[in-house]
């Protein structure tokens, strides 16, 4: 699809690789530290969260028209705002972590499904559904969600990873040839 957006993307397509990759890290980590408390979870997130914002951010600034931007901007400066609140309140957010988490990924999950529909992007508009699905359940049944919060959480982030990895090298593939259609 040669839309307006998927040209914004394709531009920055190592911005998306690298979010992408940044939620497969935090993945590992948190795979590989079965005994990981929640306060290190908090700061493993925090960080991939920011990361997350700042390459959003930098992704929406790459060139292109105002209008397919702005959700990648609402985007970016949400995961940077919950990033940082979770560096500075870490006692805070330790008590509401499952909320916090929740309602991230329901916001992030609207902005990428309203992206994903606006590019005709079907790999956008899962990603949008995982994200808003895995939210509402941490806000519905946060007992068990809490119970299972590292491997759910890093499940989770290998996923969206791993969605955004693919998405992105199709961007780079399409970015070497712009004449052409894609199918993302």
């Amino acid at each position: 699809m040669h839309t307006p957006i998927v040209d914004l993307l394709s531009k920055g397509w190592w911005l998306l690789f690298l979010r992408g990759l940044a939620a497969l890290i935090f993945a590992i980590l948190a795979f590989t530290a079965p005994g990981m408390t929640i306060a290190f979870l908090i700061m493993y997130w925090a960080i991939y969260i920011l990361f997350d914002g700042v390459f959003s951010l930098a992704a929406s600034f790459k060139g292109g028209s105002p209008s397919p931007r702005w959700w990648m901007i609402l985007s970016g400066l949400l995961s940077v705002a919950a990033g940082a609140y979770c560096i500075i309140f870490p006692n805070i957010v330790a008590a509401t972590f499952i909320l916090i988490l929740g309602w991230m990924c329901i916001f992030k999950g609207a902005f990428e499904l309203i992206g994903g529909l606006t590019a005709k992007s079907g790999w956008f508009i899962i990603a949008g559904i995982l994200s808003i699905l895995f939210g509402a359940w941490c806000l519905s049944d946060p007992a068990t969600v809490a119970k299972l919060i590292v491997k759910l959480v890093a499940a989770f982030a290998f996923i969206a990873g791993s969605v955004l990895i693919i998405l992105s090298l199709k961007l780079r593939k399409h970015s070497k040839s712009p004449p052409k259609t894609i199918d993302v």
